[in-house]
Formats: structure tokens, sequence, C-alpha cells
């Protein structure tokens, strides 16, 4: 195994080589230094259905760049940079199966490309997940960018759909039998980043990074893959059952068509077929999402709709920001989950849902606070999924049912004996299942008998929920024609990038339609 600094036994004396090998060329058996190509790692981290590994061939050599202003951005925890360096770790592996290793670069990525494309050819995949879209713009401009899927192509819709059918079926790509040793040493080591930007999670962690554990996770779901389905909203049961391939397909350790490929060939051994067909849906939906931040670069900081951009902005309350980040809004099911979500890193998606819902229609806050916490602490962090799910969850893009969750409907529905609840809010372990959903209806007397007592162990609700969903439907509703006519705009329907159900026509006729009749759309 290679030692974690990974040193490149014999660099100096290869470049040496190399650099003789420019003045006789005629005398050279092998690539020259500037005959290598560079492929330039981002969130793609294998070696295996990797396009620019497979473009830029066996005369190629693998780089990552340590990009400073990533690991110290406010919004990456350090579990999320733990697990991309325990994946760095594991792509080093995968090339020193191959014959070469990664090297590793440290500073700005712009400048440093600028540099290494002097003496090399920059391959790189597109990156569907980002904020710095001029940078992307730039990369793709200077270098040879290639798509892994169709998920980078803002093409029209029904051309999408077919691409991506195409995708999914297609073989995947494979590198070299053997690669290319590195003509250039790596400026540092994992050990030296970890120790530099003081990486230290304090989260439980969600599992090891990397290709190997990917593949092991995907095996071992796929031994269970007929009991998906009732699996997904139960956040207990989701916790247990699921794939949780999530962040290693967010960052690129197996690809997404890998794991539908893979998927596929058990609808064929099961007998829920439809279990396994949701499960292909939602890789499908992965890719989906990722088109959507390509057609709409903004997504990620201002409502789709300009009708609702700004909402709630004014109304920042810090105590109840704060109540809802730390699990203490005094309803259980939020609480449990919101405080999962910063203990692990990881929450299922019915109960992002929920508490999106209850942060943007209850508590009446700007949706950007509450979508920038979970892109923060959550580990599979998806730019294009987390934004526009929370702009769908909080009712601004103007087309989708306003689903406000009732946080103690949902204890009834998917944590009916408590589980995940005493899970995460221990002091809530000792109160009677019949209160568990609604624990500031416990009489004193069984306040007394179960040591909880509401207001001092755990809190009163922050607020009514059913004052304040009234208001939330009431406000839509009204504003629903003019969130509708907004679709005028060609512009703004292809940012939109909605899927085939939602037509356009009726979208529109919905605009001109009586308060009265908005209610038959629903």
């Amino acid at each position: 195994m290679p030692s974690e600094t990974w040193k490149t036994n014999g660099a100096e004396a290869y470049l040496q080589t190399a650099k003789i090998s420019v003045l006789i060329s005629n005398l050279t058996v092998g690539p020259t230094l500037n005959d290598m190509d560079l492929v330039l790692h981002r969130y793609d981290f294998r070696a295996y259905d990797n396009r620019a590994v497979s473009e830029a061939g066996e005369e190629a050599f693998p780089v990552f760049i340590f990009d400073p202003s990533w690991l110290e951005n406010d919004l990456v925890s350090d579990q999320r940079i733990e697990f991309v360096l325990e994946s760095l770790k594991d792509l080093n592996r995968q090339y020193t199966e191959l014959g070469t290793h990664l090297t590793l670069v440290h500073g700005d990525p712009e400048e440093k490309l600028e540099k290494l494309s002097k003496d090399h050819s920059i391959f790189f995949n597109r990156d569907p997940n980002h904020f710095q879209q001029k940078r992307e713009k730039i990369l793709r401009e200077k270098y040879r960018d290639f798509s892994q899927s169709p998920a980078t192509e803002n093409i029209e819709r029904q051309a999408w759909k077919e691409r991506i059918s195409e995708y999914f079926s297609s073989r995947p790509h494979s590198p070299g039998e053997k690669l290319s040793r590195p003509p250039v040493s790596s400026e540092v080591s994992i050990d030296r980043i970890r120790e530099k930007y003081e990486i230290e999670s304090d989260k439980e962690k969600f599992g090891r990074g990397g290709r190997d554990e990917a593949l092991n996770r995907l095996e071992e779901f796929n031994d269970r893959i007929g009991q998906y389905s009732g699996c997904i909203s139960s956040p207990s049961k989701a916790e247990a059952s699921t794939s949780h391939l999530s962040p290693y397909i967010r960052y690129g350790c197996i690809s997404a068509r890998e794991v539908y490929q893979e998927a596929e060939e058990k609808k064929y051994e099961v007998e829920n077929v439809q279990s396994v067909q949701m499960f292909l849906d939602r890789i499908v939906w992965q890719k989906h999402f990722q088109r959507k931040i390509e057609a709409n670069s903004k997504l990620f900081r201002e409502a789709i709709n300009p009708v609702y951009r700004g909402l709630n902005k004014e109304n920042f309350d810090e105590e109840k920001v704060e109540a809802w980040k730390k699990g203490e809004t005094g309803y259980p099911l939020v609480d449990a989950s919101m405080r999962a979500l910063r203990e692990t890193g990881w929450l299922n998606f019915r109960m992002r849902a929920m508490c999106a819902s209850f942060f943007s229609y209850i508590l009446k806050q700007w949706w950007k606070i509450g979508a920038d916490h979970f892109y923060k602490h959550l580990i599979d962090a998806d730019v294009a999924i987390n934004y526009y799910q929370w702009q769908m969850q909080s009712g601004l893009i103007g087309v989708h049912a306003n689903r406000i969750y009732d946080p103690t409907k949902q204890v009834e529905d998917n944590d009916p004996d408590g589980k995940f609840i005493r899970k995460y809010l221990p002091e809530l372990r000792p109160v009677p299942d019949q209160y568990i959903a609604e624990p500031w209806k416990m009489p004193e007397k069984v306040q007394e008998e179960c040591g909880v007592r509401i207001g001092r162990n755990y809190p009163e609700p922050i607020l009514d929920y059913s004052k304040e969903a009234k208001k939330a439907r009431k406000f839509f509703k009204k504003k629903a024609p003019e969130a509708y006519a907004a679709f005028e705009d060609d512009k703004l329907w292809k940012k939109a990038s909605l899927s085939s159900r939602h037509d356009r026509e009726d979208i529109l006729e919905k605009a001109g339609a009586p308060q009265s009749d908005l209610e038959r759309f629903t």
C-alpha cells in the first residue's frame, strides 16, 4: 500500500529524463513531458466510468487541486472535507493498481492550471454542482471539457430525455490497462491538508469515503432493494435500510450509471419490481436536478419565480432560526430531524422536506438561510438538488402544490412509536407513547411522573402550527395567479426547467382563473 503522503518514487529522476527527452526526442522511447496529458479530478473520484480519463488515454496523469476557497468555505463542514480526503486516498489506490498515482496540488485552480497547461493538455469532466459559475465557464472555454452525462447539457427537454435514457443504457467508460507515471511531484499530502486546515469532524462518522466503500454499499443494498419502497418515508427505517449511496454518487466515487445498471438487473430477481423502479427513478431524478442548475445558474441564491423573490427576507428572527437549527422548536419530529442532520450529516428526504416546509411556511423565514444550513451539514450536499428542493418545499417556484407538512401527523405516519424522536431527543425518552408527538399536551401529573417538564426539560412549541399554516395557505392562494402569470416569460419558463407533467398552457390558464376556481388546479 502507498503511504498517505503519496511521495512519488523516482518522480524527480523521471522529470529530468523527460526534460532531456525533449532535446533528443528521436532517441526517446515513450511519452515526453509535453506529450503527456493531464486529467483534472474535481468531483469524480473514480478512474472507472470516467469519460475524461478514458478520453485522455494511457499517456496521461491524474491531478487533484486543493482549492483554499473550498476548504475555508463556511458552507462546507469538516465531515464533508474528511469524506473527500478519504475518497482521494481511495482514488490514489485505484491509480496505483493502474501503474500510476494521483498528483496533489494546492492553490488557486485557475492559476495552477494556467501553469500546468504550458506543458500539458488538460482534460476534465464538467461539474454540474458548483457555486462558481464564472470559474466553470472559464475552464470550459480554455481546456478540454467532457460531459459525463446529459446532466451537464442544457438542451431541449425531449432531447434531454432521450439522451439520459441512452446514457443509462450505454456501456461505461474504461481506463487504459496501464497509465503513465506523473512527470510532476505532489505539492502537498492529505495529512498536511488535514493539519493545515484543522479538519476535525464533530459529527458521527457517516462512513468511509471512496469507491471501495461505495461498491460494498451497492452490493449490500441490492440484496434488500425489494424493500426500498417501504423504507424511504420513515426516518428510522431510512437510516437503516436505504442505500446511503448519495454522497458516493455526489462525489463521483461511483457513477450514477453503474448504480442504475446494477439495480436494473435486480428487477428480474425480486418480487417487488415497483420498489426497484422507485429507486431507478430517483437515480434519474438526480441527473434531472443537476440539469436545472445548467438551465438556471442563480437557483441557489434567488427564488426562481420573481413573484416570491425576497419573500420573508425582512422577517428574520434570530430566535426562531436558532431554535430551528438547534432542534429546539418544541415540535419533536422537527427537532429530532434537525439534530440528526447536525450529528450525522444525513436525513431522509421526507424529513428534509418537512423541516424545510416548517422553516418557510410556519416560521416564515427566508428560505436561503435554511437551505444554506442544510448544504453545510449534508454529506451528500448537492447544489442543484438542495437548493431547488428547498424552493419547491417553500412554494417559491409557483407551480407545485403547497405541501405544508404537519409535524404531528408526520409522527403518526412515520414515527408512531417515537423511535427516531427518542434516539435524537434523549430528554423525551421517558415520555409515554401517547404524548410523544405532542408532549406539550401532557397533564402536569404525567409530566411529574415521567420527569419531563415542558418549558424546562423540553421547550413549549415555538408557535402554533395550525394558525401559521392557515396564514401561509391564504397568502399563497392569493399570490398564485401572479406567480402563474410570471411563466409568460420565455426565459423564466426555460430556467424553471419543469418536468413534463407541468404543462405551460395549463399554468397560464391558472393565471387568469378566478380565486374560486383555483382549487380545481391543486
